[in-house]
């Protein structure tokens, strides 16, 4: 009888930053290339793994999921990576295991704000919304191994602490930042933790293709309608702790 070959862990970050230490922990790395996109697989733990780069993005990261899901049928996609950091709780480091992932700019845009609603998927009776869940056995397994996490301590503006790893909402579209009124209506509306731009779009991939799917994101700056320069000062360090985590998760589970 042939072997038969497990599905890999498909693991996605937005850009090197936010995989470079998650290459770095593969056993027996091996690299690849799928279409215009480079990865690297091997293992973790106990999980075969195969790691890219989207890119930023709806499309990037709505694209390069399609593209690894068809190819490679893998039996989970997780996303590592950051997020502004929406709730003022919140401190830059803090990864947040998503329990909702929202597409923030999905609906009517209207005089009051946003109006949230379903659109027609690819099939006649299939709507496609502007929310997705992670995986229920994911997330339980996600917030299990997070009581054995020992977090780095990291120090940003002077301040050294321990971020801390829990659940919380993501949200998510083409807009790097986004203005006062924006940041007001969507807290009335969906009071989300972070905001970033690929995980909705990868999240509603794996859902119309019955790929199980996790959101690790870390906040990095503060939501803001210019986060150019504040991204630049916060976005390394949160990357690494978003990154920490994912390796610790797929040294502790056995997905």
């Amino acid at each position: 009888m042939p072997k038969k070959i497990s599905a890999p862990v498909l693991v996605l970050g937005a850009m090197p930053s936010e995989t470079t230490l998650i290459r770095a922990a593969i056993q027996s790395p091996k690299e690849g290339k799928l279409a215009i996109y480079p990865y690297t697989s091997g293992k973790i733990g106990k999980n075969k793994i195969i790691t890219a780069v989207t890119g930023v993005g709806v499309t990037n990261g709505a694209m390069t999921a399609a593209i690894f899901i068809q190819h490679f049928k893998p039996k989970a996609v997780i996303v590592s990576g950051t997020g502004s950091r929406f709730n003022p709780k919140i401190q830059c480091g803090d990864t947040l295991i998503s329990k909702k992932t929202i597409h923030h700019a999905a609906g009517s845009l209207t005089a009051d704000g946003m109006v949230y609603r379903k659109v027609r998927g690819p099939l006649p009776d299939m709507m496609t919304h502007y929310a997705y869940a992670p995986d229920k056995k994911l997330f339980e397994a996600a917030k299990q191994a997070s009581k054995s996490y020992a977090p780095e301590a990291i120090t940003i503006d002077g301040e050294s602490y321990t971020p801390r790893v829990y659940p919380g909402i993501v949200s998510a579209s083409d807009l790097f930042g986004v203005s006062e009124e924006k940041i007001v209506d969507m807290r009335a509306k969906l009071n989300p933790d972070l905001m970033e731009m690929e995980s909705a779009a990868i999240a509603q991939v794996c859902d119309h293709l019955g790929t199980p799917h996790i959101v690790f994101r870390a906040g990095s700056n503060r939501t803001q309608s210019n986060p150019g320069t504040s991204y630049r000062k916060y976005g390394q360090a949160a990357a690494a702790c978003a990154a920490r985590w994912t390796i610790h998760f797929l040294k502790s589970v056995a997905v």
